[in-house]
């Protein structure tokens, strides 16, 4: 068995980056006319989920609230006495944020060791405030703990999701310093948003079923979720990147309108999307506990949640093993998380060789070690309860290497279709 990694002598913060770090100063007046941009081509720059990770944003779970219920929180939730902790909203305790942001503190100092640059959101964003726009309202908002449901890179760009939840919906405030900081340092970079729901109460099917009953289990499994096809949605953890390929994950956080932006959007950057389906799964969020790419031809998929038949098929047509992941150490979760046991899959691969994972899950340790994986491990517990694990609370910026194909008969059968 791998021993554990040994950490490396720490930069300094001014040895890292010292310009990436963000001057206090205000800009003399005098000197504002005078910005220019930068000409770092290539600071942004990842195309799939393995390559050797360079730059990286780390969330935050400074001033994080209870977010407050919305269509779906319910059936997310499942249990009624977490309903009743979470009802009380308002900031989450002094103790449970200084505990998630300890850990994510470490997970910063680590891959710093690895050599990756990291940045953060700002942490003076305070989410116990209503939002009220022309269509909704809402008591208070989420978190900045997790960029991976915002922020999606495609090579030198960076899309800002249209987000699901209405109290999501202002949760790119945090990330807007860094990526503006992006935007003027790499004159190659492009930064898209998505078009912002209005998020109107049609967007949403009042009379959709939360009991996990057979009226539940024949809607999902006829494709049919909780988000109605009023405008699209999605939220950018439902993408997983795979070079020249993506594929969504289909449920209550990306509808069809959602997949077709994405879709449409990708092909100009000579991307081919596709959709998931996991007919199991009575409450899809997200894919980085479903579905996971671990290297080229190596991808781990979640027991409980089979995918479409079809769709598992176009993996073993192109030459991708999909192993099952390890069960969960334990099924309890944090009071106050709304998450499932399966973060135990919600992993961040440093490179195609090392994976960050979650010291208590020895299962999924012996499962990457036995596939040849170097495991970096750490406790990461204290922060699931503000929405995930090593993968949700990060957003890639750089990845060394470029666009591939890993699908080769897709390949083949692009070449061999007609010419429009």
């Amino acid at each position: 068995q791998l021993q554990p990694r040994h950490e490396k002598k720490m930069a300094t913060k001014d040895e890292r980056c010292p310009e990436s770090q963000g001057s206090t100063k205000k800009a003399k007046l005098s000197e504002t006319h005078k910005l220019t941009y930068g000409n770092e081509v290539g600071l942004v720059n990842s195309w799939n989920e393995w390559d050797q990770l360079e730059e990286i944003i780390v969330g935050t779970a400074s001033l994080a609230v209870i977010p407050p219920v919305e269509p779906a929180f319910e059936m997310k939730v499942k249990d009624s006495g977490k309903l009743e902790l979470l009802a009380a909203g308002g900031y989450r305790t002094a103790h449970s944020i200084k505990a998630a942001n300890d850990q994510l503190q470490h997970f910063v100092e680590l891959l710093e060791g690895e050599g990756v640059t990291v940045r953060r959101p700002d942490d003076s964003i305070d989410f116990n405030q209503s939002v009220k726009t022309p269509d909704f309202e809402v008591p208070r908002q989420n978190t900045s703990a997790c960029p991976r449901d915002l922020l999606l890179t495609l090579g030198n760009e960076m899309i800002e999701a249209t987000m699901s939840w209405r109290s999501r919906f202002f949760e790119y405030r945090p990330y807007r310093g860094v990526l503006n900081e992006y935007y003027k340092r790499d004159p190659a970079m492009l930064w898209t948003c998505a078009p912002k729901p209005l998020m109107r109460d049609n967007l949403y099917r009042a009379d959709y079923p939360q009991d996990y009953g057979p009226a539940n289990k024949a809607l999902v499994r006829d494709h049919v979720y909780l988000t109605s096809e009023e405008e699209p949605i999605f939220d950018a953890a439902d993408i997983m990147r795979f070079g020249k390929d993506m594929f969504v994950h289909m449920g209550f956080t990306t509808n069809n309108g959602g997949y077709e932006w994405l879709r449409r959007h990708a092909a100009t950057r000579g991307i081919r999307a596709h959709q998931l389906h996991f007919p199991d799964d009575m409450c899809p969020f997200h894919c980085d506990a479903t579905f996971v790419p671990l290297r080229p031809y190596l991808a781990m998929e979640n027991p409980s949640r089979p995918m479409e038949p079809l769709e598992r098929q176009m993996f073993l047509d192109n030459d991708w093993k999909l192993i099952t992941a390890a069960q969960p150490s334990t099924m309890d979760m944090p009071p106050l998380s709304q998450c499932s046991p399966w973060l135990c899959m919600n992993v961040l691969s440093l490179s195609d060789k090392v994976i960050f994972c979650e010291e208590s899950e020895k299962g999924m340790i012996e499962l990457f070690n036995d596939q040849g994986f170097d495991t970096i491990t750490l406790p990461f517990r204290n922060v699931f309860e503000f929405g995930g694990s090593f993968h949700c609370t990060t957003a890639d910026v750089r990845r060394r290497g470029q666009m591939k194909s890993y699908f080769k008969a897709l390949d083949a059968a692009e070449a061999a279709a007609p010419k429009v």
